[in-house]
């Protein structure tokens, strides 16, 4: 979960996370819970989440919580650290959902779901505005579900209350 961005800040990601972090160790799941998460932690909750669905063959369930965008077809998760200026700077300091998606085929695991609450209106702030809004529709591997915020193209609300939207609805 993701809130304190230095550009725009969001209000829920960090409670959106918890909330399901509470949730899926309710329901039996190991979880291992990010906040706050600069690019090097993405790509390193990602890398151990791989290695350890390799490892497990469980069924795995990833959740991101934060800004998100596309550019190109491609999905973005947005990291606290990224200071974008340029939209095309997006490939370089933010993390591509494609590594989460390499990291699942590799591990060869039965099920997968990865939860995406990560669709908000202009991450960047400013000036820099992107052609598309939020996340791209994608092909999820085999055995492998993918739940959006929202519709591909389009944006989720923070929420007014403790959680985000779609995430207060999740959690019910």
């Amino acid at each position: 979960g993701n809130s304190e961005y230095r550009q725009v800040p969001l209000k829920n990601p960090l409670n959106d996370a918890r909330g399901m972090a509470e949730a899926l160790k309710s329901a039996g799941f190991g979880v291992s819970l990010g906040l706050e998460l600069t690019q090097a932690g993405i790509r390193e909750a990602i890398r151990a989440y791989s290695d350890n669905l390799a490892r497990t063959k469980a069924v795995g369930l990833f959740y991101f919580a934060g800004h998100g965008a596309q550019l190109a077809w491609r999905n973005y998760l947005i990291p606290v650290d990224a200071e974008i200026v340029n939209v095309e700077e997006l490939r370089e300091r933010c993390v591509d959902l494609n590594s989460l998606i390499e990291g699942i085929k590799r591990a060869g695991n039965p099920m997968n779901l990865i939860i995406l609450d990560a669709c908000r209106d202009n991450p960047f702030g400013g000036s820099s505005r992107l052609d598309q809004k939020g996340l791209s529709q994608l092909d999820a591997p085999p055995g492998t579900l993918l739940a959006y915020a929202t519709a591909p193209g389009n944006t989720a609300i923070d929420g007014a209350g403790e959680n985000g939207l779609y995430t207060e609805h999740l959690l019910r």
